[in-house]
C-alpha cells in the first residue's frame, strides 16, 4: 500500500497539537464549562426561556449574540456519509475508528470529540485505501481528462474541483499551490493515476477536510460583537445539520453565487435539504442518540418463564426507525409522536404481539393500547430487564429525556438490583418499597409514578392485563415537574401521553434538544435568545417537526458566531 506524502502526515500531525482555523496553525480549543445552561437533567422555567433560565428581557435580544465556533471533526456518521457522496464508496469505513465520547447523549459534542493517535492512524489508513480504491474503480469519472488536454491542465483541474467539494468551498490560492504542486511531482515520478491518488490521499487527510471551520480568514482587525457565518461556513453547518454530510451540488452553486444571505434563501436551502433521504438517516441517527439506542441491536428478552432468550434487538430497532419516518416524513407533527396508534411488525415481531405477520419488512398496524414514542415495542423492551419491566428505568426515561427534568443520583451504596421477579406479586408490588422507605421516596417518588403508567407493557412490549395473575395497576402521577398544568394523578399511559401531547414544557424540551444537537456543544446563556426563537417558531408552526428544524438553520445562534478579539499571527 502507498504511504501518504509527506503534506498529509504534516496534516495529521498537526490534529494533535492544534487545529488549522483561520489559514495558520492555533492551539486546539480547550473543553471548558462556560456557564452551560442546558443539559438532560436540567428543569424547565415556569416562562419560555431555557431550561432552568429565566427569560431574557427583550433588549438582550435585539442584538445577535454569537456563540464560540471551535472547529468541529467529523463524527464517524459524517465521514461515512462524506465519502459515499465524494466517491460513491459505500464501505462505511469510519465503523472501525474509536467512537466519540458522548456528551450528555450525542456524541457529537465538538469539545468532547478530539483527535487522538489512533484515531489518527486510521485517518491515515482509511485515506490511503479510499484513494487507491477511486482511483482504481473510477479515475475517468473523479479526474476526467480528454485527448485534447494535458494532464497537468486535467491535474490542476481535478485539485480545484474535487478540493471544492472535500473542504467545502474554493481552494484558497495557497491551497492551490500546494496541491498543484503536489500533483506535478506525482506525475513526474509515477504518471497520471498516481498524482490523483496522492492528492486525493492528501486532501482526505487535510483538516480542511476532516473538520468543519466556522472561520476561514482571519481578520486584519478585532472584530466586535457577533460576526454572520460566511456563505459556505453556513452552507456547510446547514448540510451537516440537516443531512450529516457534505453539502450537496445544488447548494454549493447556490453558495458560491453567494445567494444564502436572506432568511427566505436560507429556508428554502432547508427545507430542500429535509426532502432528501440523507435527511431521513439524519434524524434516525439523532433519535438513535437522543433514546440511547446503542445497545438495542444486541438486546434480547426472555418472553415468558420457560422460554430461552431470544434476540429480538435488530428488529425492535427497525421498527422504531420505521414509526420515527412515518412521523416525521407524514403529519410532521410533534403530536402525532405522543398519540400514534401505530406499530411496526416483522416477521419476527409479529407473533408477539397478536397480529400477522408481513412477507417480509415491516407492516404499520394499529393497536389500541399504543399512546405514541412511549408505547413502542423498542422503547418498552429497551427500558426493561431481561424477564420483568423496569419501572425505574421508564420513569427516569419519561422525566429526563422526553420532559429534560432532572433526575437524581442514586445515593452512594444504594441498591440498584432488581428484585426478583419470581418472587409474589406484581412489579408494581415488588417496587413499592421504593416509596415505603424513606431514604428512597423523596427521588423515587418523581419517577416512579411515571414508570407505573407503563405497567400494562411486559418486558418485549405486548399488552397485558394481568402479572402472576393478579391485575395490573397502571395508575401513576407527574410530580415535581414545575410546569402548568403538568403535576397531578394519572389514570394510564394514555393520560400520561395526552399531557405530553399537549404540554409547553415537552414541546420547548424537545426544541431545545434538537438546538443542542444542531450546535454541537453545551449551550451557554449566550443562548437563550436563540432557544426562544426557535421553541417560538416551533409553536408558531403548530409542533411541526420538520419546521422545528428549519427554526433552528433561521435561528441567531446559528448563523452567527462568535467576534475574533485578537488577530491570528
Amino acid at each position: 500500500m502507498r504511504r501518504a506524502p509527506l503534506i498529509a502526515l504534516g496534516c495529521l500531525a498537526g490534529l494533535l497539537g492544534c487545529s488549522v482555523q483561520d489559514g495558520t496553525d492555533t492551539p486546539a480549543p480547550t473543553p471548558t464549562a462556560s456557564t452551560p445552561m442546558q443539559g438532560p437533567m436540567m428543569p424547565p422555567s415556569s416562562g419560555g426561556g431555557m431550561p432552568g433560565v429565566e427569560p431574557p428581557p427583550s433588549a438582550m435580544c435585539a442584538a445577535p449574540v454569537g456563540a464560540p465556533a471551535p472547529a468541529a471533526l467529523l463524527t464517524r456518521a459524517q465521514y461515512n456519509a462524506v465519502v459515499a457522496d465524494l466517491l460513491g464508496d459505500t464501505t462505511r469505513p469510519a465503523s472501525s475508528f474509536p467512537p466519540e465520547n458522548q456528551v450528555d447523549g450525542f456524541n457529537n459534542n465538538l469539545n468532547a470529540h478530539q483527535a487522538s493517535p489512533l484515531l489518527v492512524e486510521k485517518y491515515l489508513e482509511s485515506a490511503e485505501k479510499l484513494a487507491a480504491a477511486a482511483v482504481a474503480s473510477r479515475l475517468e469519472t473523479l479526474a476526467p481528462c480528454q485527448p485534447e488536454q494535458t494532464p497537468l491542465t486535467c491535474g490542476k483541474s481535478f485539485t480545484q474541483t474535487f478540493g471544492h467539494q472535500a473542504f467545502r468551498r474554493p481552494l484558497s490560492p495557497i491551497e492551490l499551490q500546494i496541491f498543484d504542486g503536489l500533483f506535478e511531482r506525482s506525475y513526474a515520478a509515477s504518471g497520471y493515476a498516481f498524482a490523483v491518488e496522492m492528492v486525493l490521499n492528501a486532501m482526505l487527510q487535510s483538516p480542511q477536510f476532516l473538520y468543519r471551520f466556522d472561520t476561514q480568514l482571519a481578520p486584519p482587525t478585532p472584530e466586535k460583537g457577533a460576526v454572520p457565518l460566511a456563505p459556505h461556513e453556513l452552507a456547510s453547518r446547514m448540510a451537516f445539520f440537516l443531512t450529516g454530510s457534505t453539502p450537496d451540488s445544488e447548494l454549493m452553486r447556490f453558495t458560491d453565487s453567494n445567494l444564502l444571505e436572506l432568511d427566505e434563501d436560507v429556508a428554502k436551502q432547508a427545507r430542500r435539504l429535509l426532502a432528501t433521504d440523507r435527511a431521513k438517516e439524519m434524524v434516525r441517527e439523532f433519535h438513535h442518540q437522543w433514546l440511547k439506542l446503542d445497545s438495542l441491536p444486541a438486546l434480547m428478552r426472555i418472553p415468558t418463564e420457560s422460554d430461552q432468550g431470544m434476540l429480538v434487538g435488530p428488529d425492535l430497532l427497525g421498527s422504531l426507525d420505521h414509526f420515527i419516518d412515518q412521523v416525521y416524513w407524514g403529519s410532521g407533527k410533534v403530536s402525532e409522536l405522543f398519540s400514534s396508534k401505530t406499530v411496526f411488525v416483522s416477521p419476527a415481531l409479529a407473533p408477539l404481539y397478536g397480529v400477522a405477520a408481513p412477507s417480509s419488512g415491516f407492516a404499520p398496524i394499529e393497536l389500541p393500547d399504543r399512546a405514541g414514542l412511549l408505547t413502542q415495542p423498542a422503547i418498552l423492551s429497551l427500558l426493561a430487564h431481561p424477564d420483568q419491566s423496569a419501572p425505574v428505568l421508564r420513569g427516569v426515561f419519561v422525566r429526563q429525556t422526553l420532559m429534560c427534568l432532572e433526575v437524581p443520583q442514586p445515593p452512594p451504596g444504594a441498591n440498584t438490583t432488581p428484585p426478583d421477579p419470581d418472587l409474589s406479586g406484581t412489579t408494581r408490588d415488588r417496587f413499592r418499597e421504593h416509596t415505603q422507605k424513606e431514604e428512597c421516596a423523596g427521588c423515587h417518588s418523581l419517577f416512579d409514578g411515571l414508570g407505573y403508567t407503563l405497567e400494562s407493557y411486559d418486558q418485549l412490549g405486548r399488552y397485558r392485563t394481568t402479572e402472576k395473575n393478579l391485575p395490573i395497576d397502571h395508575t401513576g402521577q407527574i410530580r415535581g415537574s414545575g410546569a402548568l398544568g403538568l403535576d397531578g394523578p394519572l389514570a394510564d399511559v394514555q393520560e400520561l401521553a395526552e399531557k405530553l401531547r399537549n404540554s409547553q414544557a415537552v414541546r420547548d424540551c424537545m426544541a431545545t434538544t434538537w438546538y443542542r444537537y444542531a450546535m454541537g456543544r453545551a449551550l451557554t446563556e449566550d443562548d437563550s435568545c436563540s432557544v426562544d426563537e426557535v421553541k417560538a417558531a416551533f409553536d408558531q408552526s403548530n409542533g411541526d417537526l420538520r419546521e422545528l428544524l428549519v427554526a433552528i438553520t433561521l435561528s441567531t445562534g446559528f448563523r452567527y458566531r462568535a467576534a475574533v478579539t485578537e488577530t491570528m499571527p
